[in-house]
């Protein structure tokens, strides 16, 4: 009879031992996925945004008339201009608001520049009926 106490206890013993053993573990499992789970998320993120800077770079490099950043890098790097691209597109706004203004200086001189013409001939007109008058 003592053996089979002594059995019973151990087996029981035992199978307590075991499920700590299989609780703990099971704990460590569960907190390894979540470590996992964390890392697969910043690695998502981290890749989403290295995809959008490298398509937002080549957009701002198409935008800009070039194939690739690369390629706008190396093109603004070895302009002989001190201006960046921000001041020259206002300065172009300028001169084209200028070029605007003086279009619009030269149909209104044109137009009067016709005007005076007319006026020229009619001028000659009258003159050649005051000869024929006389």
């Amino acid at each position: 009879m003592s053996t089979s106490t002594n059995a019973t206890v151990s087996s029981s013993f035992l199978r307590e031992r075991d499920q700590k053993i299989l609780d703990k573990h099971a704990k460590e499992r569960a907190e390894l996925e979540w470590k996992l789970q964390k890392l697969k998320q910043i690695t998502d993120n981290t890749a989403k945004e290295l995809f959008d800077a490298v398509h937002r770079g080549n957009r701002l490099a198409h935008s800009l008339g070039f194939e690739d950043i690369y390629t706008a890098q190396v093109f603004i790097d070895s302009a002989e201009y001190d201006i960046s691209f921000k001041d020259c597109m206002g300065r172009l706004k300028v001169l084209q608001a200028e070029l605007t203004c003086e279009r619009k200086e030269a149909a209104v001189l044109q137009a009067r520049l016709s005007k005076a013409k007319d006026n020229e001939k009619l001028q000659e007109e009258l003159d050649k009926c005051r000869a024929e008058l006389r």
